[in-house]
């Protein structure tokens, strides 16, 4: 009993301990419950991604999370897409790209994003519905040894935004990540844009050879489908000259020329009420023609009865153009930018096998994102001898090549250089010699400068430098032009010229204080009025000839006064601005022209336009200053291949010195990496050799001792 007695406490303590394990063991399981839960909750609503890369391949741009978060109504994604184990191998890699493109977009969205997928191979009415919303199939060859077939997939995309605008990408197969970002970002940018801004223009286009109905105009940067989308283009260059409507808020200005009055006061009046005008000027037209021979077509900037000048227009206004081109002697500056993407963007001859072999032309070149006040003492050193005086004003006034920051320059500036300009001119900031004298409550920049190597003169009437029919007389007619000018250069002062400029302000009116031009229906009014006036004047006996009366009654003639009234009375003259105004000009036209964008001299070497193009939708944007898709328009990726021979294939070289030259370079790879190897499994071989002898001697030594 005694012994029972003790065991009691034992057994309850047994038991306590079993209660204490079984709750210690169910705390753990409820907490693990817990901690797992959790983590699917977060995993299921945060992810976190690390982009290893190192040019941030598979990151999204702003331009993208900007977009996506501002979002004010929900964008879906209908995504047709045919089964991934369907897919051949060279669609089944971008539909992985496209898939997590996509599921990015929807974590980013927060709920304002949603992807819709449908397969229209397993159902009729989406296959129907693919053909009538647009969406097209992928049509990818596939063969065996006993067949050779099509297999059709589907990999489109419909964006709806709001339930009402939509955007069709009939198809998409994006190979990297910011492929894709490039296609869908800007859909989902003119799908959230309700309405097109309205721009407008009027253009004076070239008319080489003195075609006058046919000319080369700048139509073909106004319809590229990133301008198209977003951007509405009005022309403004009407006969009846009226004045520009208030929706318009920007006016373009292709190369003014043969400007009338009237065109003028409309300008006038558009910048008076802070308007924006962009101007693209040039002071001679050189027409192009096969042989690329530079001849001077007749230009003038002034109508026939015009009585105001267009230069005395932009002088008051802050702006001096002269009648002077520009030449720039740098190197670097008319050397072509990246040929293999789509022809030569300055000047070259044809070679050997469809070969181009560029040339200098020193009337073609670029800004470069240069700071030159860096290289004033060499500049400052022409003559052999460092001149301090010189050096130090050269650091104190040069300016970068490309002087902003400003984001319509971002993406150029990766480059290290602008688009092209093709015969700029001379136009800069009104000035006394020294500082500029803008008018009063006016501010301008210089937003682009050429560099110091410059040679400023007035327009020549032939500017050729290829001449002769076979490549040895064209080399050497260009080297010969090439050879005057850095003579010329040589005696010429050092200056920068600048190609771009930005005035800000209440601009003064040029018309005040002068008699309104009138227009065209007006000055109809006016000479069918002094004609009423003659006829109705006595003949010199002094009486009036009277007709005899035929015919049924004439209805009564309207009095002068009665005249005016038939046409629509225009606004008083602003003689003072009612806002600030905006002028940006360029000191070209030609970058942007249809010719030279659109690449009609490729296939001759030359001049093409390579980033004209590019630039135009980027400059549009920066003068609405809507930058949602800047980051996007910026994005380079870095070319990573391993290049063997430089400026192989761009004609800079002859074709068979080229291609020996990489085949002595592959060659030398190859027996590098034959013999590599085999030197370093000898070099180890001896090193492990010459450690074992080591040790050998040492142990030896350590027994004979």
């Amino acid at each position: 009993m005694g012994a029972m007695n003790d065991s009691l406490p034992l057994l309850a303590g047994a038991r306590r301990h079993c209660r204490g394990t079984a709750l210690g063991l169910t705390l753990h399981v409820v907490l693990l419950v817990c901690v797992l839960g959790q983590l699917v909750y977060l995993a299921t609503r945060h992810r976190a991604r690390v982009d290893a890369t190192s040019d941030q391949l598979y990151s999204l741009t702003d331009s993208t999370r900007t977009l996506v978060g501002g979002l004010q109504k929900r964008l879906v994604i209908e995504a047709y897409l045919s089964p991934n184990a369907d897919l051949p191998a060279q669609l089944r890699d971008t539909r992985a790209v496209l898939e997590n493109f996509l599921d990015e977009l929807v974590q980013l969205g927060n709920g304002k994003v949603v992807v819709q997928r449908f397969n229209p191979n397993d159902d009729k009415a989406v296959l129907d519905k693919c053909t009538r919303i647009g969406v097209k199939p992928i049509d990818a060859q596939n063969s065996s040894t006993t067949a050779v077939g099509v297999s059709r997939h589907w990999q489109g995309l419909r964006l709806v935004y709001g339930g009402g605008r939509q955007k069709v990408i009939e198809q998409v197969a994006p190979t990297v990540s910011f492929l894709a970002e490039a296609i869908v970002t800007p859909a989902i940018k003119e799908v959230v844009t309700e309405t097109r801004r309205k721009l407008g223009f009027m253009e004076w286009p070239s008319a080489p050879g003195g075609q006058e109905a046919q000319g080369t105009g700048w139509e073909y940067v106004r319809t590229l489908p990133d301008v198209s989308k977003r951007y509405e283009f009005q022309n403004l260059k009407d006969a009846e000259g009226a004045l520009i409507p208030a929706e318009i808020e920007t006016l373009l200005l292709f190369r003014p020329t043969d400007v009338s009055d009237r065109q003028k006061y409309v300008i006038d009046q558009f910048l008076m009420r802070g308007g924006t005008v962009v101007l693209f000027a040039d002071v001679a037209d050189y027409g192009l023609n096969p042989n690329r021979q530079c001849l001077k077509v007749p230009m003038g900037f002034d109508a026939k009865d015009s009585q105001w000048k267009w230069q005395d227009q932009l002088l008051h206004y802050g702006l001096e153009q002269t009648n002077q081109i520009v030449a720039d002697l740098q190197p670097q500056a008319s050397q072509a930018q990246n040929p293999l993407t789509g022809g030569f963007e300055y000047l070259g001859v044809p070679v050997q096998m469809g070969l181009v072999r560029q040339v200098p032309y020193p009337y073609f070149f670029h800004a470069l994102d240069v700071d030159w006040a860096q290289i004033s003492d060499r500049l400052a050193s022409a003559s052999g001898r460092l001149d301090e005086e010189q050096a130090a004003y050269f650091k104190r006034t040069l300016r970068p090549g490309i002087d902003t920051d400003e984001f319509v320059f971002k993406a150029f500036k990766q480059f290290k250089r602008t688009p092209g300009f093709y015969w700029p001119c001379v136009l800069h900031l009104r000035s006394n010699g020294a500082e500029p004298t803008l008018p009063d409550g006016v501010i301008g920049r210089t937003l682009l400068w050429s560099s110091p190597l410059t040679i400023v003169e007035e327009p020549p009437q032939s500017l050729n430098a290829l001449l002769g029919r076979d490549l040895q007389s064209q080399l050497a007619a260009n080297q010969a032009f090439v050879q005057k000018l850095q003579q010329r250069i040589q005696s010429e002062p050092r200056r920068q010229v600048p190609l771009m400029l930005d005035l800000r302000g209440t601009f003064p009116s040029f018309f005040r204080g002068k008699d309104r031009p009138q227009k065209v229906s007006e000055q109809k009014e006016e000479q069918d009025r002094k004609k009423a006036e003659a006829e109705a004047q006595p003949d010199a006996g002094g009486a009036v000839a009277q007709e005899p009366d035929v015919g049924p009654p004439k209805p009564p003639e309207k009095t002068a006064g009665e005249a005016k009234t038939s046409v629509v009375a225009e606004p008083t003259p602003i003689a003072v601005a009612s806002a600030p105004g905006r002028i940006v000009a360029f000191a070209d036209s030609d970058f942007l022209r249809d010719d030279f964008a659109r690449g009609a001299y490729r296939q001759l070497g030359g001049p093409h336009s390579l980033f004209g193009a590019a630039f135009f939708p980027m400059l549009l944007d920066w003068l609405s200053q809507d930058s949602d898709l800047v980051a996007l328009q910026s994005r380079l990726p870095a070319d990573r291949r391993i290049t063997l021979v430089d400026d192989l294939g761009d004609g800079s070289q002859d074709r068979l010195a080229a291609e020996k030259k990489l085949r002595t370079t592959q060659s030398f790879l190859v027996t590098m990496n034959v013999v590599s190897p085999c030197l370093l499994v000898l070099i180890l071989g001896f090193a492990v050799l010459f450690v074992r002898r080591s040790q050998k001697r040492r142990f030896l030594s350590s027994v004979e001792n």
